[in-house]
């Protein structure tokens, strides 16, 4: 289907047999944090990034009558440019452990596991957040003002704040990016490369040098949002009084469902394709704890993805997400 949505796993599953590393690092990469098999990734056109166009002014249409003319109207494009990050990690090995391994290629991926784990969380913190003007500038900081139609505010004005977000992913609108290939000598997928090396010697936290595997690991990607309608924001969320319990948490818990509902409902198309609701762990225990007690008709456990049942709220999915673990500045 020339509009199917292709996470990292799909990516991988296209790529060539030879490419063994490369589809290893995609694999860790979503089972280590699961926002990583919602988000379809898509190449863009420059080896930096993707550059597109934003429709900034739309026609209009007019009633004609008989025996009369009608204006012409024109649409205008604005050219918009998103750039990839590239996340970096290193794995060194003692040789000597190595060659005592009993599968040397299972110890290497064991070893590397937490390394290539760590780019992903570090890309999804970036995906959140970032504010690189030369980098991926991030959900929040796209949707940072009461004034933007698709924020919404939950009230809290404390030290303690969080954000639920809601993302319609699409390849065109709101998706992952990859650059063109810009190494065609070195073997690349999905803005994914591994370097390795053995016998290098490098050193130790004392200076002393000792023979080593080294592997680079690498992962060049982006975010692209072009219809800034595909997404919304529920800001200012309390997180202390959606945890304090008795009353106030009743209270803080019930806003917070209507809140949910303005959000969803500020998505453009909102019942079809790819949407996800996100929040922190905190967040997302307030929700399952209020499935489970039955606080909310919206809200419960749906359909089973892979060996799992989902929570959801209005049929949309509600991921745990890690790294919106930290509080967030009030947003005004």
């Amino acid at each position: 289907m020339a509009n199917e949505l292709k996470t990292l796993v799909d990516l991988k599953n296209q790529m060539a047999p030879g490419d063994g590393a490369l589809m290893d690092v995609a694999e860790i990469l979503t089972q280590e944090n699961e926002i990583l098999n919602d988000i379809p990734f898509v190449q863009g056109n420059l080896i930096t990034g993707d550059r597109y166009l934003v429709r900034s002014a739309m026609p209009s249409a007019q009633i004609r009558k008989i025996n009369e003319g009608f204006e012409s109207t024109v649409s205008r494009t604005e050219a918009m440019t998103e750039t990839c990050i590239e996340v970096v990690s290193r794995s060194i090995v003692d040789m000597k452990e190595l060659e005592l391994a009993p599968d040397a290629t299972k110890f290497l991926l064991s070893e590397s596991r937490p390394h290539i784990a760590v780019m992903g969380e570090t890309f999804c913190t970036y995906l959140f957040y970032g504010t690189d003007a030369n980098g991926i500038l991030g959900i929040a900081p796209r949707y940072n003002k009461l004034s933007n139609e698709q924020v919404i505010d939950a009230g809290g004005t404390g030290n303690n704040l969080a954000s639920i977000y809601i993302v319609k992913w699409d390849n065109d609108e709101v998706t992952g990016i990859y650059p063109k290939n810009a190494a065609p000598h070195a073997p690349t997928a999905a803005g994914i490369e591994v370097k390795a090396q053995a016998d290098v010697y490098v050193p130790d936290r004392n200076g002393k040098t000792f023979r080593a595997h080294v592997t680079d690991y690498s992962w060049t990607a982006g975010f692209k949002v072009r219809d800034s309608r595909y997404i919304a924001r529920v800001c200012n969320i309390d997180r202390d009084a959606l945890l304090a319990g008795g009353d106030t948490a009743k209270t803080a818990r019930q806003e917070l469902f209507n809140q949910i509902i303005k959000a969803k409902n500020k998505v453009r198309n909102v019942n079809q394709g790819r949407v996800v609701m996100y929040a922190d762990p905190d967040i997302f225990s307030v929700l399952e704890i209020a499935a489970f007690e039955k606080a909310n008709l919206a809200l419960g456990y749906g359909d089973v993805e892979g060996d799992r049942r989902v929570l959801r709220f209005s049929g949309i999915p509600i991921r745990r997400n890690d790294c919106q673990k930290n509080a967030e500045k009030k947003v005004n």
